[in-house]
Parts: structure tokens; sequence; C-alpha cells
């Protein structure tokens, strides 16, 4: 996107992770304006309710790191009503989709994450009061990997390999944004998580966070800065020179 600085961003505050959101912008994304709001019943809505311009809209907890040329150019992004990630990551896959079969709960390509989205404003006609079924007819754009690195429940049931979670950490090292809010409530995660994760990328941020959620941070952070962050940074470094 050309002067991506001009990009509105709006974060939907559902948790106590605000500061780790605010903070990440504040360091990484001089000059960006951001808002905070209350979402409602639909975080679609509350987007529509809040901005009448192409806005990139996320969840409280989310550490962006936005640079020139990480998001689709403002001429594509007008042609779709959203632009949006899948909640199972690897859904598309034609070999690591298949672990999928193996979750406890059932997964499939069509589920959206809307913890992380790019709105368009202009194609929609009408503020839905809620999110149930209102992608089926709009017109998506799907994100690559790298800009949402998420957390995945074929890490947290370690229906993976150790092999594939490293690689999908040594992805992360070039990600624009980190969003591990579905484990972001414990300190216990499997040594699959800390392969997978980039915690450590969240410490520059926990200034300001509640006591208990900053101790959580931290804890993980540290987890995969000592387990795995230099071999991580090491094999992306050794792949980006090769």
């Amino acid at each position: 996107m050309s002067n991506q600085k001009n990009l509105k961003l709006l974060i939907l505050e559902t948790n106590n992770l605000t500061r780790l959101t605010t903070n990440s912008i504040e360091a990484n994304m001089t000059g960006y304006d951001y808002k905070v709001v209350t979402p409602g019943d639909s975080k679609i809505g509350t987007a529509l309710k809040n901005t009448d311009d192409i806005t990139l809209v996320v969840k409280s907890g989310l550490v962006l790191n936005i640079k020139e040329g990480d998001l689709p150019s403002r001429e594509k992004l007008k042609k779709y009503h959203l632009a949006v990630s899948r909640e199972a990551v690897y859904a598309d896959h034609p070999s690591i989709g298949k672990h999928y079969e193996l979750t406890s709960r059932r997964m499939h390509r069509g589920m959206i994450d809307l913890s992380l989205f790019i709105i368009n404003p202009a194609m929609w006609d009408s503020i839905p009061e809620n999110d149930t079924g209102l992608l089926s007819n709009s017109k998506l754009l799907y994100m690559p990997r790298y800009m949402n690195h998420r957390n995945d429940i074929i890490f947290k049931e370690q229906t993976i390999n150790a092999c594939d979670a490293l690689t999908y950490g040594v992805l992360g090292e070039q990600a624009c944004i980190y969003n591990y809010l579905g484990v972001l409530d414990s300190k216990d995660i499997s040594v699959i998580e800390t392969y997978a994760y980039c915690f450590d990328k969240l410490l520059p941020f926990t200034e300001g966070l509640p006591k208990e959620e900053k101790e959580i941070v931290e804890c993980l952070g540290n987890k995969t800065k000592k387990r795995i962050s230099i071999v991580r940074r090491r094999l992306h470094n050794v792949k980006f020179i090769n």
C-alpha cells in the first residue's frame, strides 16, 4: 500500500492486553493513528460504526510491526469487503491440512479469524448486528500466513511434528502481526508451541499491562527466548541469504 501511514487502525478492546497493541504501534509504526473501542455483538458492525475508510481492525493483545509493502495495495483492497485470514492456519495446505482431522475441534478452511481484518466500508450497504453467516456473501481477500502469525489448534494439541512447528516459527520472523490471543491466558505451553510461536516478540511491549497479564506474557516470552529464538532467527537468516 503506498503511504501506508494513511491506513486507519481500529483496536477492539476485548481483554486486558490493550497496552501490548498500543505499545507496539507507538514503537514500530511511528506516525500511525489508532482508535480504541469496545466492540458490540458484531466486530464488523463495530468497525463500520467507527470508520468510513479502509481500516485495519485488530483485537487488543495483538502486536503490530507493519512496514511499507506488507499490506495489499489500496487499489486491491477496494475490490473486497474484507481482507481476512483463516482460523485454521494450514487448512489449505495439501499435507499439513490433514492434521486437523486429528484435533478435538472440527476445523475447515471456511472458518475465518475475526481477531484481525481489513475492512472496506464502501462495499457495505448496511451495518450488521452480528457476524454469524455474514461472510458467505462477502468478497474476501485472504492474507498470507506471515501477516497474521497466530496460534493454532494443531500446535496446542500437538498433532504436528516439531520440524513443521519450527518452520512456522521461522516464518514468524518476518511476520507483521503477532496474534497469540488463544494462548495468552496461561504460562503452561508445550515444547511444540514454543517452537511455533514467537512469544519473545511480545517482550518489548509489556509496559503498562496489569500485573497478572504481564507475568504471563513475560513468562511465555522468556521461554521462547531461551529455548528457540536464536536458532529460529539463524534459520530464517540462512533461508533469506540462500
